[in-house]
């Protein structure tokens, strides 16, 4: 394939290549760091490059256009919304029309996300975002090695998972479980907790306490069910969560 003949659709120069491959977008080396930078996008509608800080001359036309007319009747009204009124459905800022605001969508691009889906048109994320050294296999941020590897466990085996979403205690308490798997093998509402930290701790070790007092009773009164592991459980995560998660429903499980 003769990959010198693509040019990049932006200044014209020659495509970039790697090992003979050349981009399907076909940017020049200068545009494709550009992108990797987050300082251009492609405009989603019209496949138009711009910087990342514009609008595409695409979406300030279609501003242009005139708003139709709102018929209404005595017990019915018919609403028009436009493209532009969607916000972003992670942090709830104006997108443009899009989905992702352009900060969200360069913070997000290469996660896996878990979104809440309510009364179809609410979102809620349901990830914890801080940052860390331990990145999982499917994009997840953690705290610890051990809980990598957890969650790269979870995500090898196809298990939809969260991590450290609130959990409502009462009104004025919640906690963050380390894990959330939505359903898995008919029992939903899974939570499992990691205890990772020696007594020495004293916060920690309150946080526990705590967590402890507490769960039996949510999962008495919500049906939802707790895993407890520790560090000797992760000498064999495969062997200790495969037969943990077959026995257990509705219950606190160490």
């Amino acid at each position: 394939m003769a990959n010198i003949n693509l040019t990049c659709p932006i200044c014209g120069e020659p495509t970039s290549v790697w090992y003979g491959n050349a981009r399907k977008d076909r940017l020049c080396r200068t545009h494709a760091q550009q992108l990797k930078d987050g300082l251009i996008e492609q405009c989603l509608d019209c496949g138009k490059w711009i910087q990342s800080n514009t609008i595409c001359d695409c979406k300030q036309k279609a501003t242009t256009v005139e708003t139709p007319v709102v018929k209404q009747t005595p017990n019915k009204k018919e609403e028009t919304t436009s493209s532009t009124d969607l916000k972003c459905i992670i942090c709830g800022e104006n997108s443009n029309g899009q989905h992702f605001c352009r900060s969200c969508y360069h913070k997000f691009k290469d996660k896996i996300l878990y979104i809440q889906i309510s009364k179809c048109k609410e979102f809620i994320k349901i990830d914890a975002e801080y940052q860390s050294e331990f990145t999982c296999d499917d994009g997840h941020l953690v705290k610890s090695p051990y809980e990598k590897i957890i969650d790269d466990w979870l995500f090898r085996e196809g298990i939809n998972h969260a991590y450290e979403i609130t959990l409502d205690v009462d009104e004025t308490h919640d906690i963050h479980p380390d894990f959330y798997i939505p359903t898995y093998n008919g029992i939903n509402d899974i939570y499992i907790e990691f205890w990772g930290y020696n007594a020495e701790n004293a916060k920690y070790t309150e946080i526990k306490k705590y967590k402890e007092s507490v769960y039996p009773k949510l999962c008495e009164e919500r049906g939802i069910t707790v895993l407890y592991l520790s560090k000797p459980d992760l000498n064999d995560a495969n062997a200790t969560l495969r037969k943990k998660l077959k026995y257990f429903k509705n219950a606190t499980v160490n």
